[in-house]
C-alpha cells in the first residue's frame, strides 16, 4: 500500500485495535492461517534451512508459527508500519530474520534477487494493490523464488455480483457475531456489524476476484494455482514455481 492520506498503519492505537480485534474481524483467520502452515509443511516436509519471506508482515504471526515448528530457516520481513515491524520483531526475537521498512510499491520497484526465496507469503495485505500492481507483485514474487518455491496468499477478493457480495457480508457479521459470543463476549455482539460496510468503503481496499487473481498467477508462470480454502470473500490461495 501507498502512504497517503489513507495510510492509518502508524497510528499506534489503530494498530493495537486490529491486533486484539484480528481474530474476530477477519473471518476464519485462524483456521486459513492453520491451513496455509499444513501446505507449507506438506510441501516442505523437512522445513528447515529455508529463505521466507514474508510480506505485509503485520506482527509477524505466521512466521512466528513457522519459527516455533523449525527455528532453523532464515526469516525476511516487509511491512509498510513501523508500528507492525516493532510487533514482529518482539514476536520473532531470537529468529534469524531480517526487517525491512517497505511498502509494496518499494518492494516492487527494488533489485530483484532471483531465486533467493524457498516461500513467500502475505496474509490480509495484497488487496491493498490495485489489479496492474497485484500483477507486477505476482512476476516479482515468481522471479524472486527458487524452482521448486511455494506462494500463498491469505486475502479477502471481491466478490462477483452485488448480490453475492451481499451474502458473503452477512456471513462475515454472522461469524464474527457467532465468535464473540462463543468466546464469552455476548455483551459485544453486533459490535463489528458495520466493519463489512467500513471495509468496502474503505479507499485503501483494492481486492480482485478471486478467479482474476488465479488466473494472474498462471500468466507469471505458477504451476499448481489453486484455491486451498475460501468462507465468504476471506481465501487462501497459491501456487509452486
Amino acid at each position: 500500500m501507498k502512504k497517503d492520506e489513507t495510510f492509518k498503519w502508524d497510528d499506534k492505537k489503530f494498530v493495537e485495535f486490529y491486533t486484539d480485534s484480528a481474530n474476530v474481524i477477519i473471518l476464519e483467520r485462524l483456521r486459513l492461517i492453520k491451513i496455509l502452515l499444513e501446505i507449507v509443511e506438506f510441501h516442505f516436509p523437512s522445513l528447515s534451512g529455508l529463505n521466507i519471506l514474508d510480506l505485509g508482515c503485520g506482527d509477524g504471526i505466521i512466521s512466528r508459527h513457522i519459527y516455533d515448528t523449525s527455528p532453523d530457516n532464515s526469516f525476511f520481513l516487509v511491512d509498510a508500519s513501523e508500528e507492525m515491524l516493532k510487533k514482529a520483531k518482539t514476536n520473532l526475537s531470537g529468529a534469524n530474520a531480517t526487517y525491512s521498512h517497505y511498502t509494496f510499491q518499494d518492494y516492487i520497484a527494488s533489485r530483484t534477487e532471483y531465486s533467493k526465496y524457498n516461500i513467500v507469503f502475505s496474509a490480509n495485505a495484497i488487496h491493498h494493490l490495485d489489479f496492474v500492481e497485484k500483477t507486477e507483485l505476482f512476476s516479482k514474487i515468481y522471479n524472486e523464488l527458487q524452482f521448486g518455491g511455494l506462494f500463498l496468499n491469505i486475502d479477502p477478493v471481491h466478490p462477483n455480483s452485488a448480490y453475492s457480495e451481499e451474502i458473503q457480508f452477512e456471513i462475515w457479521r454472522s461469524w464474527m457475531n457467532e465468535t464473540l459470543a462463543k468466546s464469552g463476549h455476548k455483551d459485544a455482539v453486533g459490535k463489528y456489524d458495520t466493519i463489512p460496510s467500513v471495509y468496502k468503503n474503505n479507499l485503501e481496499n483494492k481486492p480482485s476476484s478471486l478467479w482474476d487473481q488465479l488466473e494472474m498467477l498462471g500468466k507469471c508462470g505458477f504451476r499448481d494455482v489453486d484455491c486451498f480454502y475460501k468462507y465468504g470473500i476471506f481465501s487462501l490461495f497459491g501456487g509452486a514455481k
